[in-house]
């Protein structure tokens, strides 16, 4: 209900130190949690990036594109040709069906036990196994070009780089000009 102007200028200040609106309402719902949990015993879980499953219901599993899967499955088509990405970041990725156990487990300790404290779980990997960007782009792209997608526009060749230049010339070689021609 807000003009779109006034969403711009109080953005930033509502913001804060939050780097964007997706972190910024995620810590206003557990905020929000905490403070009307009254006698409930709570837990939070917070996944990283959240990918396909690791063993359940079967390697590889997933049930839409949305987040990294979508971008996978369009590099693999050979449809994304250029990702605009740091390659030392670490991705941050963890399995579904590892993110769905431990939402099992916690819901079983916290009933269980009953803590008197709210108890948040970061469900995370990369503290202890980082896997970095420019390693993901290797990956999917070989993994890509030995298995290839059924009905794929073009062979997989995505470049990932955090140039901004480098991505503008790829995005012009890789999309624009063949979409012109």
């Amino acid at each position: 209900w807000l003009d779109e102007s006034i969403i711009k200028d109080i953005t930033p200040k509502l913001l804060g130190e939050w780097p964007n609106t997706y972190t910024y309402t995620k810590a206003l719902s557990e905020y929000l949690i905490q403070q009307e949990k009254g006698n409930l015993n709570i837990a939070i879980i917070r996944p990283s990036i959240v990918g396909a499953s690791w063993h359940e219901p079967f390697p590889g599993w997933i049930d839409n594109f949305n987040g990294t899967s979508g971008i996978f499955i369009a590099a693999g088509k050979g449809i994304l040709r250029t990702v605009i990405a740091n390659n030392e970041a670490v991705a941050d990725m963890i399995p579904v069906d590892v993110a769905i156990n431990l939402t099992l487990a916690a819901g079983w300790y916290t009933a269980v036990h009953r803590p008197k404290n709210l108890l948040v779980y970061n469900c995370t990997t990369g503290g202890i196994n980082p896997f970095f960007w420019g390693e993901m782009g290797q990956y999917v792209m070989s993994t890509f070009k030995r298995n290839p997608l059924e009905q794929a526009f073009r062979t997989p060749n995505a470049h990932m780089t955090s140039s901004y230049l480098i991505n503008q010339y790829w995005i012009t070689v890789s999309h624009k000009a063949p979409a012109i021609l």
